[in-house]
């Protein structure tokens, strides 16, 4: 079985301690053989949009028999001085369902996972900011968006507390990517 993993530094497993975030932890819960691989192709601060760029050309290279896509929450984000999303709304739906079309030519076994919450009104050293009433409108258009492919969606709005389980107000700490490990290996079939 060949698993890719797309999304952004949280999928990467930013400000994890223990190295790993939960995409290090599930990989960790596989066989050490040859029939399971497991890629990571998270990035840091990728929204929709970079991934588009790239995610035929990483998915063709691997195959996978299972897809997961843990993207949305830098398509929500405010930059500074401005009230528009990085990526709009209508745009991250078309993004997404582009994602979800090119993914179906590998597998049917795709997955979505929800957006996570951050500390009240997250801001960046740059002034960016992320607000979790708009994370939540990313994270709805999300199960959505599985709901009318019949995907799997992984809610994650509830997993985290935002004040113990993230290292620095958006990204989960160990314990926190412990919980989204949990969140995730409980609903999906390895």
């Amino acid at each position: 079985m060949t698993i890719g993993i797309w999304g952004d530094s949280i999928t990467f497993g930013s400000c994890d301690q223990e190295c790993l975030g939960w995409a290090g932890r599930l990989r960790s819960t596989l066989p050490i053989n040859d029939n399971f691989q497991l890629y990571n192709f998270g990035i840091c601060g990728e929204t929709t949009q970079d991934l588009l760029k790239r995610f035929a050309i990483e998915a063709s290279a691997i195959e996978p028999n299972k897809i997961i896509l843990a993207i949305g929450i830098n398509d929500s984000k405010l930059p500074h001085g401005s009230s528009d999303n990085c990526v709009g709304i209508d745009i991250f739906e078309t993004n997404l369902r582009l994602l979800i079309d090119i993914a179906k030519t590998h597998t049917s076994d795709i997955t979505l996972v929800g957006l996570t919450q951050v500390d009240s009104n997250w801001e960046s050293s740059r002034g960016s900011r992320l607000i979790n009433e708009e994370i939540d409108k990313y994270d709805r258009q999300v199960r959505v968006i599985a709901e009318n492919y019949g995907l799997l969606y992984i809610k994650m709005r509830d997993v985290l507390n935002t004040t113990s389980d993230l290292a620095d107000g958006l990204h989960p700490n160990s314990t926190g990517y412990q919980k989204m490990f949990k969140a995730i290996v409980e609903n999906i079939a390895l």
